[in-house]
Parts: C-alpha cells; structure tokens; sequence
C-alpha cells in the first residue's frame, strides 16, 4: 500500500493534567504563613502549620481557622488520635450550614503537583477536602476537591487529593470541610502538603498513524450528469469526501472534527447526502448540499439512540436503523420531524443493522441474535419472517438486505462457505446460498455484480443464476483486496462510455470496471489521510516498542529504541495486543482472535514477518478480542474477550513457531481474561465479569486466577477486590511481588506463596471501560510501578505505597522502553516521557 505521510505536525492533544475549575458562593480568603519554600523537590512537605495540631490551643487551633455556622465547629481532641497526642474534630450538626476548618497558606510552585494527605476517623457523614490556589496577591486562581464517602466508620484511614498549582500560583491552602446538606462527625490528624514532582516533560514523536482508511463509500449520478462517490475516511477525524468517478479529482472534502468513523450513508434524489458518523456515538444526522459544498448538522441523539446503523430514503422520509437498542425511526425530510417506532425485538439484541425498503415495508435484520423484521411504517407494526435454520443457528448479525426485483438478498455475519441468502418474494420461499463480499444496489441488463474470491462476479436476478464475467483476464485480478463498498455507474468516458463497476478500497484508491469490454484501472483521489486511533501497546522481541491501531487502513507503529525515532509499518487491521517472546514479537488482532508472529532479525513485512499462525474464531470456540498476551515459559498465553452477545472469555495457551494452542474456556465462569502475568511455571490472571459487546453479566465481581502451566489445569481462583467488575492490570515488583489493580482504584498485592490479599492501596485511578482497555501496568528500572488507566498517567511505589498522578488526563496507553523512557500515547500521538 502506497501511504501518504504528512511533514511532522505538532499534536493536537497534548497530555495535560486537567482540574476542576470550580466557583464557590462564598468565597474564602486566605491567611498567609511563611512556612514552607518554593523550592520544594519531590517528596518534600510543604505544610501545613500545625498539621497534626500538636500546638496548644486557646480557644483557636493555631495554623487554622474555623469557618461556617456556630452550633458545631472544630475543636483539639486527646482522644481519638492517629499519632501523637492530639488530633481535630470536626462536628457539623446541621443540614442547612456548612463547617469547615481552612489552614494557612504555604508556598507552591505554578505548574508543579502536589498531594494533600491526612488520616481521617469518620463517625458519620463524610469528609470533603479543597486544596485552594492563590496568586502573590492573594487572589483565588483554582481549587481542587473530593467527596470521601467511601471511608470506613470508626477507624483511622488515609484519604489522598492530588491537585496541580495553575499558571500563577504562589500559595496554596487546605479546607477540611462538610457541605452543607451533610450532618458529619470525623476526626482529622497527621495533614500534610507534599510537593510530588514538577511539570511532565514530554517529547512528541507525532503522529503514530496517517493514511487514508476508507470503510463506507456511496456512488450516485447528480443532475448534472456528474458520477460522484461520496468516500468517508476513517481517522482522527473522519473526513467526508465527495470524487468525480470520471476523472478521480477530488470535489470536495469536510473534517468532521470530533468524529472518527463513518457511520451510515443514504443520497435523495436531490443529490443531498444524508449521514452519520460516530467515535463518540452520539446518534448525530448530518446532510450534505453538493450545490453549496456545506455540511449541516440535522439532529443528534436521534431516538435516543448512540448510532444510527443504516440510512434509507423513500418518498421524501429518510429511515434509520440504530444501536444499541435495535431501533427503526423516521425522519420527515421536510418538516424535520421525527417517529421513533422503538425496539424491533424484546430479546435483548443491540444492532438493527440491515436495513431496506421491501415493497411496501421497511425489512430489518438484527444482532447479535438473529432476526428478520418487517415493518409497517405506516402503522407501525411488526412481524417476524423466519430465516432459514443454519443462518438462525450460525449468524449473530444479519448485515445487510437488498431487494433486486422479486429477489431479497439477505446478508449475515459470520460465515461459513456463504454469506447471503436470497428470498423469493413470489415463490414465498428460501433459496440458496452465496459467498459475496460486496454487491451493487443498481443492476446492469438484469444483473447485479458482487466480489467473490477476489473476482467481479454477476448474478443474473431473472435466471437466478450467478453468471462468470471474465474478470479472470482483467487488469485488475490482484487490485480487489480491501474492498468495502461496491457501485454500478455509467461514466460516460472514452475508456468507459456505459456503466462501470466501481469500488472503493481501504487505501483511498477506487478501481474501476467495465463489464462490458473487460478494460479496468486504479485511480488515486489523493483523499488525505488522518492519524488513526492508537489501540494497543507493547514491546516486540527486538526490544522496540510497538502501537497498534483502531479500525484502521492496516498500519502499526514502532518506536526505534536505538535512534528513539517512530516508524509506521504495515499491520493488521487492528491489533489488540503486542508481546515480547524472547526474539519474536507476537501480534493479537481484532476481529476472530487472530495471532501472528514475527521474528526480530528479519525485515518486517506483514503477512510473512510477522506470518499468520492460528485463529480462535467466532465459531465453536467464541472468542474475539484477544485483549491481553504474556510470554509463559516456552509458549505464549493469551486472554481473550469473547464473541459478541456471549459470556465467557479464554486463557489460550500456545508455541509461537509451530502454533499449536491449546483453549481453556470459562477458567472463571461467565468473565473474560482481561489482564495476565507469569511467573515460575505460573500464570496469574485478571478477569471482567463482562463479556462481548451486547452481553450480560451473570457474575457479579471480577477474579484473580492462578494456572500451573506445567500440569494445565487451573490451581485457584477468588474475588481479591470486593466489588470490583474487572482486574485491568498485574505487574511483579523488582522484588517479585505481585501487584494488581481494579476497576474501582484499589491497587491490591497479592502474596503468591499463601494466596491471600497482603495489601490494599485506595487511589483515584479508575477504569471505565467493560474490559479494563486504556489501562497498563509495568515495572520501570528505577524500581517503581507506572501505567495508565482511564487516561491518567501514574506512578506506584510498591515500597512507600505512595500513588501519584503524573498526568490527570489525555494519556491512553504507556508502556517503558529498553532506554528507560515511557513511551504514552494520546488518541493519536506518540510522547517520550524520562522519569
């Protein structure tokens, strides 16, 4: 594939700690203190004045003052204390005021992070606590708080606010504080402000991805006789690209900033182009006026709905068919107004995916269970038309219908030998099945032509009969893979004066054909590529750093460790996870759990280095994504997601020469494998209690599995976090320690020799996805843990358990570099980052 790379551009994310800017109704002036210095390093306390209120008060708590209402208030205590011989209570009685307690200022440093820390005892309510910035003159510039509801009753325990000074700030202040809806009773001892490190220098590498990534096209002949394809490509953003077919220049193109994927298509017969695109699924309709090359945003949150699937046109109505609650609406293109006919089906299925006018009703084919729904659009009634047995046992999506005169073409996902079935209206029955790729809406003396094999095939919808075109002699034969959408138009050129089979390829490229004379050729619309979405991250056995993509073109990308220089390579489609296996570098990709490896002393050239060794499926086997790999003595073992609409992920065990696997389903019933590690003969598991896309949980709390690698089998398996849905990370110490962490923020050690939960460690890192994506964890040779969960870069000492946020957001995968460096990425973007 011939790719197209921009000059380096600066990213357009950086990786910024973002803070809550906040406006309290009162506001709060400080008192000024001279304790502390600005030159404060790492791990240096920089207040507060009598943080563990050791001062002999007189009526006033020297280094604080009381705020709020009078009934209740602050006062010293000799009993409970943390450590020494007093500590402070806080009693607010009231749940019409607010009670605080405000230190005194201590000095910071603009742009420098800091924790604010204490040991609290709650009897009732909760604890709330602001860190306040100021300016030189004392003016409030920002605040950062927390609501600690989660703390235990009746015992000391740590709470932890992390907070960066803004642009500007010269003091800083704590407020232990209960709002005013709240009635609270706790004691406070032992506060501290702790300088944690200073700005987060990173280099950008730039853009991990670019090229043109092209998985929805539309072809159309507007008024004025122009053949046009309407080209979407995929990337950060999703660019919306109008080509004339005659020629292959590029008419118009729009960034549909804020968008990633192109969603759905329909074109009226006023040449207006009706869409939608998603990344973030936001339901959102679009139109498109060729005349005035403008885009217009129509609707969002269509019915409610995250995205809308398929777009059909009739009689001036546009229908929609939409995830994740298997809807159909309507759209009164002149009036704007809207008809939600709700959910198709009551059994739970997300997609209503295919989706075509069928004489009078709208047909609608669903996931991940099976159906095919006819629709009374007038009144709004459904039936259900049974599909042939294999397809209802077999298929999870009915993908695609069509109707060629008394012909409907049913299309479903997976496959196993075809892939349509076809339906005689007349005949009122089922006929037989056909493997086609791709299809034209629009037919050709009675045929319609589809891709099969690689080749350009017709069917002939009056013989029903598929029919052999020569492609075998083309030009072409070779040009076809990655095609994702098929048109029949009539160009009207010297080299093509009828109709021409056209398709849209992944790399931006457009083929076309002429059935008639046999004559075919690529042209380039010079569609600009955007940077793909960084999916995955890990190190290869050459001892480089490796990113995968997001629905892409087919790309990767590594980072050289000898020149710290980043390299696009060619790739899978999507690659889910990257492992190290002493000198292979393995590849888990998306979709049917597919593993390749590659070894490091031979170029890189995918498909042959790194080569296919075996493939999971969506069959018998049911897994999908595999999202997590670790290198387990002689063989590779891989966690895996399953198939969508199903419970139960995979612990794959395999050799990475000769590929032999072997899969243990349901080693913890019901979850996935989200996380692993190994050591000695042992691999240790994380698990999620969610399985493939449009499944329900049966479990309620995610485990920490053990596997003896050695005899096969599994040694035990238990709830280590109470409450948690997902174990996302696990990572040995330098002192062979194992350390895990949760979706809920509890990093956790598990002791491996009594197989028991030595240690909890509460933090603010949370992961919001159903697997635990976006999240890594590893050791850096400076003996401390780092990662990323949920955007949030950090950093763990396993000694000092001490947890501190290097960057509050923007940082979507990390992984540590043989040089020492972490290499982050954003949405797009590669940083280097020197701890």
């Amino acid at each position: 594939m011939d790719v197209r790379v921009p000059p380096h551009v600066p990213t357009r994310r950086g990786l910024i700690a973002a803070l809550a800017t906040l406006a309290l109704l009162v506001p709060l002036l400080p008192t000024t203190s001279a304790t502390g210095a600005t030159g404060a390093g790492a791990g240096d306390v920089v207040g507060p004045v009598n943080g563990g209120f050791e001062e002999p008060a007189d009526g006033q708590i020297p280094g604080w003052t009381q705020r709020g209402g009078t009934l209740g208030g602050s006062s010293v205590v000799d009993e409970p204390v943390y450590a020494g011989t007093q500590a402070v209570r806080l009693e607010d009685p009231e749940d019409v005021r607010s009670y605080g307690l405000m230190s005194d200022t201590m000095p910071v440093q603009a742009g420098h992070s800091y924790q604010a820390s204490m040991q609290v005892r709650v009897e009732r309510g909760a604890p709330t606590v602001y860190v306040y910035f100021y300016d030189e003159a004392g003016t409030q510039l920002d605040i950062e708080f927390a609501h600690f509801t989660e703390q235990p009753h009746d015992q000391w325990s740590e709470i932890v606010l992390e907070a960066t000074a803004p642009e500007g700030a010269a003091t800083a202040a704590i407020y232990l504080y209960s709002n005013i809806a709240r009635i609270s009773t706790y004691y406070v001892d032992d506060v501290t402000l702790t300088h944690t490190h200073g700005p987060l220098e990173t280099t950008d590498l730039g853009a991990a991805f670019y090229s043109p990534n092209v998985r929805m096209a539309e072809v159309d002949v507007r008024a004025d006789g122009t053949p046009v394809a309407y080209v979407f490509s995929d990337g950060q953003p999703v660019s919306f690209n109008a080509v004339d077919l005659r020629t292959g220049e590029l008419l118009d193109s729009h960034d549909m900033t804020g968008y990633s994927i192109g969603a759905s298509i329909a074109v009226d017969e006023d040449d207006r182009v009706y869409f939608s695109v998603r990344g973030p699924n936001d339901g959102t309709l679009w139109r498109y006026d060729p005349a005035a090359e403008e885009v217009e945003r129509l609707a969002g949150r269509v019915v409610g709905e995250r995205m809308l699937r398929t777009l059909v046109i009739d009689d001036g109505v546009l229908y929609g068919s939409t995830y994740p609650n298997a809807k159909v609406f309507s759209y009164d293109i002149a009036t704007g107004n809207v008809r939600d006919y709700g959910s198709v089906v009551e059994d739970g299925s997300s997609y209503a995916w295919g989706f075509e006018m069928v004489e009078d009703s709208l047909w609608v084919g669903t996931g991940t269970t099976p159906h095919l729904i006819e629709l009374d659009p007038v009144t709004g009634e459904t039936i259900e038309r049974a599909l042939p047995a294999d397809v209802q046992q077999d298929a999870d999506f009915i993908t695609g219908v069509e109707q060629h005169e008394d012909l409907v073409f049913v299309t479903y996902s997976p496959a196993a030998g075809g892939n349509t079935v076809i339906y005689d209206l007349t005949a009122e029955q089922w006929l037989g099945n056909l493997s086609m790729t791709q299809r034209t809406s629009a037919r050709l003396d009675g045929n319609l032509f589809y891709l099969a094999d690689g080749s350009v095939e017709a069917y002939d919808v009056a013989a029903r009969q598929s029919v052999d075109v020569g492609f075998g002699s083309s030009p072409l034969v070779g040009e076809l893979d990655n095609t994702y959408d098929l048109g029949l138009v009539e160009l009207g050129t010297e080299d093509f004066p009828g109709a021409a089979v056209v398709g849209a390829r992944n790399d931006g490229m457009l083929w076309r054909y002429d059935p008639a004379t046999g004559h075919g050729d690529v042209i380039d619309p010079e569609i600009t590529g955007a940077p793909a979405t960084v999916h995955s991250v890990g190190t290869g056995g050459d001892g480089d750093v490796y990113f995968g993509a997001y629905l892409s073109a087919g790309v990767m990308a590594r980072v050289d460790m000898s020149t710290g220089t980043l390299e696009q390579l060619d790739g899978p489609k999507q690659a889910d996870a990257v492992v190290a296996h002493r000198n292979r570098t393995v590849v888990g990709t998306y979709p049917g759990a597919e593993f390749y490896v590659g070894q490091a002393n031979k170029d890189w050239q995918w498909g042959t280095n790194p080569r296919h060794l075996f493939s999971l499926g969506r069959g018998d086997l049911g897994q999908d994504r595999p999202l997590t790999m670790v290198s387990a003595g002689p063989r590779i073992a891989a966690g895996t997601i399953p198939n969508y609409g199903e419970l139960g992920g995979a612990l794959t065990l395999f050799h990475p020469d000769s590929g032999h696997y072997e899969v243990h389903r349901n080693v913890v019933a019901d979850q996935s494998v989200t996380t692993l590690a190994y050591r000695d003969g042992l691999v240790y598991g994380g698990t999620g209690i969610h399985g493939g896309l449009s499944s329900d949980p049966t479990q309620d709390e995610a485990e920490l599995f053990v596997w003896d690698t050695r005899r096969d089998e599994l040694v035990t398996s238990e709830v280590v976090v109470p409450g948690a849905e997902v174990i996302h990370a696990l990572a040995f110490d330098d002192r062979g320690r194992l350390w895990g962490f949760a979706d809920n923020g509890v990093f956790f050690q598990y002791d491996t020799d009594t197989g028991e939960v030595a240690t909890t460690v509460a933090t603010p890192a949370r992961a919001g996805n159903d697997w635990g994506r976006l999240s890594e964890l590893y050791l850096h040779p400076d003996g401390r843990l780092y990662g990323n969960a949920d955007g949030r870069l950090f950093r763990f000492d396993p000694d000092t358990q001490q947890f501190v946020t290097l960057a509050a957001d923007g940082a979507r995968h990390s992984m540590v570099g043989s040089d020492g460096a972490i290499y982050l990425a954003d949405e797009t973007n590669i940083y280097r980052f020197t701890p």
